[in-house]
């Protein structure tokens, strides 16, 4: 992970299609409140599913005070949507299948950056 993503830390503001294939920038999926970011294999991986499953049920407690929880997926969006379906999830799921962002985020930061990320976790495995 790099060192510059810390929470509280600017965030870069990628542009990936969400799970119904409309480009969404984190910056607009943030609308300035927290965001918990979670980077996943796919829906293909037993452990992220399971992950996610606990997830939506901290999502719940979540959305009381006005956290969003995004998730990047390295499926393409056929299955990052089916990925979000079948473990019940209601936030939104981008897909990143060329890991494009996934990349970015460990490796050296971008000179622009924008957004805010108050929580990150890593959960890729290249």
């Amino acid at each position: 992970m790099r060192a510059d993503i810390v929470p509280g830390a600017v965030f870069p503001d990628y542009e990936l299609p969400d799970h119904r294939a409309r480009h969404r920038k984190l910056s607009e999926l943030q609308q300035g409140d927290p965001l918990v970011l979670v980077l996943s294999r796919g829906g293909f991986c037993p452990k992220d599913r399971r992950q996610h499953e606990g997830l939506l049920q901290l999502h719940r407690e979540m959305q009381v005070g006005y956290c969003r929880l995004v998730t990047i997926s390295t499926d393409n969006l056929l299955d990052t949507n089916e990925f979000r379906t079948g473990v019940g999830a209601y936030g939104t799921f981008l897909s990143d299948p060329g890991r494009k962002s996934t990349r970015s985020l460990l490796s050296t930061p971008p000179e622009s950056v924008r957004g805010r990320s108050y929580f990150t976790q890593r959960n890729v495995h290249d």
